[in-house]
């Protein structure tokens, strides 16, 4: 990794002695020596990076010299910076001169200190890159596998085992040609052991008249791995021929026969493995391999997707880590054999171990074979609490990953060691990584390559070499997202020690000069220690990862040397000083407008303005930074007004808004020239004055643009009367073909232009509060259309109102929608005027709200609906939706009894979900889903009784939810058989809460014979006011005394990007037994409606993973617990949240976000209290 740092220093230390700087200073003679140093320190840099591994000193020799490199980049840095300023001034003013002297004392002192470096290398006896690389073609002993399987037993690869057999025994069987099956997985995670089952399976073998066992390595040598055919079939060794004979040799011991040949851990060629496989060479082995009978076949095993894609006939199968349990049971085998006794406390502690391999087979067993000599407690608590890298024996463990890493080239190696920075399960997207990488220059342009494209290219790579895992794209937003396996995080940290760290208030401490690189949930720093960050020699990342806290802190960054700083309580004025700045971050600031001393950052990349509510404007000058690439701002809605002239920004890339005036420069031709990607949102456009300037824009050349978005709203609050016809100025404003995601807001005509329907590409559409559209053009026909959402269009009546199929042939309609989501659509009729031809058929997920005189038509592939506002037409039609897995059904004032036989046919449905049906009296009494997990009856007023008859056959039903059902007298005698039945939840419903109570309730015996694990208890209070992390704490330190209690908030649990991380601790506390608290903000839209639907959908999510539920109560104790906590939680809830009472202005600043200033809202916050049930 170093030899990347020192190949751009070098490009730098060239580029000085170029400079004007350089001749005027005198330092020219430094830095040619300087780079002379570093050329020969360069020379034998790989050796090191091999050799750190298991020599200490190497591996601080070689931290020392990336600390020094690190200094002397920010004074070529500097020097940079300077030169460019040199150009407009007089050289001679003492203002330079004073520079350049001190620059030349700094490049004298760094230069001894390289000079020491480079002298020490010599006692380590390194050799130059490349004169280790010739090595032996046969494979190391430590590395080679055979056909003879060494686990005692293999957990979880049956059905991978199945699906390869089943390949080998009738797809391969048929084809003509030789079969080539690949098997892809990161490292450790069992592609051997799962090949060695097949090929030991008893069909297998009857199947092949031969089968031969190869491990390939990193070396494919074509004559090694002909010569390891023949040994395997005739038991004779054959290499001392020529390749022609060996491959005749070959041919006759395979003609005819069916045989089944294993390349176990192939790997591709690249600059750092130049004897890997490629195109070439395995062309010449196929041609000699493909003289087999009819199902000959081979399987490939390897770590990159590159070899899948050369050598597959098939597609790859992604071999994935094992489940938790599967993981376990591995551990477990090495860990306690046969034998030994499993005692309890071992048990427990062995389990969170197990934690540590996030699924891969090889930490299990090497985690587990180093637990079976260790007997005491105290021993396995160590191995807990251990970082998995620093372990004992730890090179049982990880070399299987180092490998990976070792053959990356000096690039790949940096951007994936700096991902040691974030903390383990962050999801990363992809485009703000590479800005990352960027801004630290980990990658530069080329010659014929956009840096950005850089990235990608490397992202890809890191991708194809299993690197990083559960890559995602969402349609909505085109965003990919993706995260790195636990080991492999372990793997990048142990590269990079602490040079890259995750702060918190534990290890603020142990900040040193070696450290770069430094990430942050803001919360959990509790002060910043300033002497701490002044013993760091070049800082050169500080990012603050959650995107809002509430407390501030005074501190601000004093490091000069920063290149990337993201952060949200930054003292604005001081960024001047940051003159390195290639990537600035400001989030949730308070701040009206950008300080004139952010043109002092010269170098800035990339600028981000995110949740700056009040930011209203942008410097005037900020055209002048010429190197800026990309320019980010989001959620800024008081921002009305850009810089002039953003047409002088020609390095631009990525401009996420644009805002049109009057004013000089800030029309839509400063567009013209400027080559954007991304995403691009262009607003007031009613100020566009001419045709012609809207040409000028040149949409249409923009080829790289992914997401646009046009908006017709007023930036300064006042409207003028147009000078242009708008359906004019929109059909001008046509995008290029290769746009993804279109956006259109605000538009108030009656047609949309034309040229969205030629809009090949699209992906996704949005169309908002375009009131007066009464037609749409033939979205229907847009082939790559997955996502539409309509919102408050009152004339609209059809998506599509076309009546005939052109020139009679039946097309299929909407071909690839998969979302679908209609608001406040009062006039809406149907999706279609005439059903006809295929229609929507891959549509999976509709959602519905406020569209009362809509009907559907049968959807066969439809999974999930919600509905909000239900009218009896759209229930009658849900019958038909015979492949539901999940509904939601919400506001139905006006509907009294629902449809017969309106749930009948639903067989698939395993979520349902009826909310606010004031007066409905009864259920259909009908049978629900045999596969129904979970029930939701809420806010049902005039709900006497449940059905009688429906609950023998939920056999599967795991959560029942009833909420706010009044008039809900007793629970069915039926509810005694959900023997699934994991949680159970009853709130709102006085009598019935009453006839539940434990002991004396008439209805307990039908509950009290659960068994279960956990009592939920829900305890709401509501009120206009937020619940302060002050109050959280002063919560905990109450309870901190009673055992077992754990105190968690997550005050944004409505945020997405908080609510995987807290169902996993809750869930994992709650296991444990612990108690636990957990307060939690939502929002409502009006006291009487439903929650929206995506916060009910995260609720439902969350249910339904919880292991808990009701068991008897009566051998628990636990309503003493309840009664203790209870008391104490709601009195210091109710005062704390008193003492932090939002304002009001904060209230309708939120609301005019979320709902358009059309709905009123509230905060909800429950206290859920999770007790735990022990025997």
């Amino acid at each position: 990794m170093a030899d990347a740092l020192l190949g751009v220093v070098l490009q730098n230390l060239k580029s000085l002695v170029q400079n004007e700087l350089a001749t005027i200073s005198g330092i020219k003679s430094k830095a040619q020596k300087l780079s002379t140093t570093l050329d020969l320190v360069n020379a034998v840099l790989e050796d090191a990076e091999q050799k750190q591994v298991i020599n200490r000193s190497i591996k601080v020799w070689l931290q020392q010299l990336k600390d020094a490199v690190y200094v002397l980049d920010d004074i070529l840095d500097e020097c940079s910076i300077e030169s460019a300023r040199l150009i407009a001034s007089s050289s001679f003013k003492p203002k330079n001169i004073i520079f350049c002297r001190e620059i030349g004392k700094r490049l004298k002192e760094i230069t001894r200190r390289l000079d020491d470096i480079a002298e020490s290398k010599n006692k380590f006896h390194l050799g130059e890159n490349g004169t280790f690389r010739e090595r032996s073609i046969e494979v190391a002993e430590w590395r080679q596998t055979s056909s003879i399987i060494a686990e005692p037993k293999v957990f979880g690869r049956e059905d991978d085992k199945e699906k390869i057999i089943e390949f080998l025994l009738t797809q391969a069987r048929d084809s003509d040609f030789l079969s080539v099956y690949p098997i892809v997985g990161l490292g450790g995670v069992g592609k051997t052991t799962l090949v060695q089952l097949v090929y030991n399976d008893a069909r297998v073998s009857s199947n092949f008249n031969t089968k031969i066992w190869v491990c390939v390595s990193e070396t494919f040598s074509v004559k090694r791995i002909l010569c390891s055919i023949i040994e395997s079939i005739t038991r004779e060794k054959y290499d001392g021929f020529n390749l022609d004979v060996i491959q005749r040799k070959v041919q006759e011991l395979l003609q005819g026969k069916i045989y089944l040949l294993i390349l176990d851990d192939v790997w591709n060629k690249n600059q750092q493995l130049e004897f890997g496989l490629s195109q070439e060479k395995w062309n010449i082995l196929k041609s000699v391999l493909s003289c087999g009978s009819k199902g000959s076949s081979i399987l490939v095993s390897t770590r990159d997707e590159v070899v899948a894609t050369i050598m597959g006939t098939c597609h790859a199968h992604p071999l994935y880590v094992l489940s938790d349990n599967e993981c376990w049971l591995l551990f477990k085998q090495y860990a306690f054999g046969q034998n030994r006794e499993e005692r309890a406390e071992l048990v427990e502690i062995g389990k969170e171990i197990v934690k540590k391999c996030d699924g891969l087979p090889l930490a299990a067993q090497a985690l587990g074979g180093l637990m079976s000599s260790r007997n005491e407690e105290k021993e396995w608590l160590e191995i807990k609490e251990s970082e998995l890298w620093a372990l004992p024996h730890e090179n049982y463990i990880l070399p299987a990953l180092r490998l990976s890493y070792f053959h990356l080239t000096p690039t790949l190696k940096r951007c994936f060691a700096f991902c040691a920075m974030f903390p383990k399960d962050t999801e990363f997207v992809r485009e703000e990584l590479i800005h990352l990488w960027m801004a630290n220059e980990f990658i530069l342009s080329r010659e014929n390559m956009e840096v950005e494209d850089v990235g990608s290219m490397v992202w890809n790579e890191l991708c194809q070499k299993s690197f990083f895992q559960d890559i995602k794209m969402d349609n909505g937003s085109g965003d990919i997202s993706f995260k790195m396996h636990d080991l492999v995080h372990d793997l990048a940290q142990s590269v990079m020690g602490q040079e890259c760290m995750y702060l918190e208030n534990s290890n603020m401490t142990t900040l040193s000069k070696s450290t770069h690189h430094i990430s942050f949930h803001y919360d959990d720093v509790l002060s910043f220690d300033e002497g701490a960050f002044r013993k760091v020699e070049s800082l050169r990342t500080l990012f603050q990862l959650n995107h809002y806290t509430k407390t501030k802190h005074d501190y601000s960054p004093t490091n000069r040397s920063l290149r990337v700083l993201c952060t949200s309580f930054i003292q604005v004025p001081s960024l001047g000083s940051l003159i390195h700045l290639r990537y600035l971050e400001l989030r949730s600031l308070e701040i009206k407008m950008l300080p004139d001393s952010i043109y002092n950052l010269q170098k800035l990349e990339i600028l981000k303005i995110k949740d700056c509510q009040k930011l209203s404007c942008l410097p005037k000058g900020l055209a002048c930074l010429q190197n800026l690439r990309h320019l980010v701002i989001k959620d800024c809605h008081s921002l009305f007004h850009m810089f002039p002239y953003i047409g002088k920004l020609t390095c631009l890339r990525t401009l996420s808004v644009y805002i049109v005036s009057l004013e000089k420069g800030n029309s839509l031709a400063e567009l013209h020239d400027l080559n954007l990607g991304g995403k691009l949102s262009i607003k007031g456009l009613n100020d566009v004055c001419s045709l012609s300037e809207a040409q000028a824009a040149n949409l249409m050349g923009k080829k790289d643009l992914q997401e646009l978005c046009f908006s017709w709203t007023s930036n300064d609050g006042f409207t003028k009367t147009p000078t242009i016809s708008f359906e004019q100025l929109f059909e001008v404003l046509q995008p290029h073909s290769n746009l993804k995601r279109l956006i259109i807001c605000h538009y108030n005509r009656l047609f949309l232009p034309s040229w969205i329907s030629i809009l090949s590409n699209l992906v996704a559409l949005v169309l908002w509060n375009c009131e007066k559209c009464v037609r749409l053009p033939s979205f229907g026909k847009l082939q790559s259309l997955k996502k539409l959402a309509l919102h408050n269009m009152n004339d609209l009546k059809y998506l599509d109102d076309d009546e005939e199929s052109q020139d009679g042939i039946v097309a299929r309609i909407f071909p690839s929608l998969e979302v679908l989501i209609l608001e406040i659509l009062p006039n809406l009729e149907g999706l279609l005027k005439v059903e006809r031809g295929e229609m929507f058929p891959c549509l999976s997920r509709l959602t519905i709200s406020f569209c009362p005189k809509l009907g559907l038509p049968c959807l066969v592939s439809l999974k999930n609906l919600d509905v909000l506002g239900c009218n009896n037409e759209l229930l009658r039609s849900i019958s038909s939706f015979c492949g539901l897995n999940s509904l939601t059904l919400a506001g139905g004032k006006r509907i009294t009894s629902f449809p017969d036989g309106m749930f009948k046919n639903l067989t698939c449905l395993q979520a349902l979900d009826v909310n606010d049906f004031p007066k409905v009296k009864e259920l259909p009494n009908e049978p629900f889903s045999l596969v129904m997990e979970h029930l939701i009856i809420s806010s049902c007023d005039e709900l006497e009784s449940l059905p009688k008859e429906i609950w023998e056959g939920l056999q599967s039903l795991r959560t029942l939810d009833i909420c706010r059902c009044k008039e809900l007298r007793c629970l069915p005698e039926g509810i005694r058989h959900l023997t699934s039945l994991e949680l159970l939840t009853i709130r709102g419903c006085p009598t019935l809460e009453e006839r539940c109570k434990e002991g004396t309730g008439e209805d307990w015996y039908k509950i009290s014979n659960q068994e279960a694990k956990m009592l939920v208890f829900l305890l709401p209070f509501s009120d206009s006011e937020q619940l302060g992390v002050d109050a959280c704490i002063k919560l905990f330190d109450q309870f901190k005394s009673y055992a077992g209690l754990y105190f968690f908030l997550d005050a944004y649990l409505s945020s997405r990007n908080h609510f995987t991380q807290l169902l996993n601790r809750l869930l994992s506390d709650g296991r444990t037994g612990a108690i636990v608290i957990v307060a939690y903000q939502i929002l409502q839209c009006d006291a009487e409606h439903v929650l929206p639907i995506k916060i009910k959908i995260l609720s439902s999510s969350y249910k339904s993973d919880m292991l808990w539920n009701v068991r008897n109560a009566a051998e628990s104790r636990l309503f003493l617990c309840q009664t203790m906590l209870i008391d104490q939680v709601m009195s210091t809830a109710f005062s704390e949240s008193k003492r932090k009472r939002m304002t009001s202005e904060d209230t309708n600043e939120k609301s005019t976000v979320l709902f358009d200033n059309k709905v009123p809202f509230i905060f909800l916050f429950e206290l859920w209290i999770l007790l735990s049930m022990r025997n």
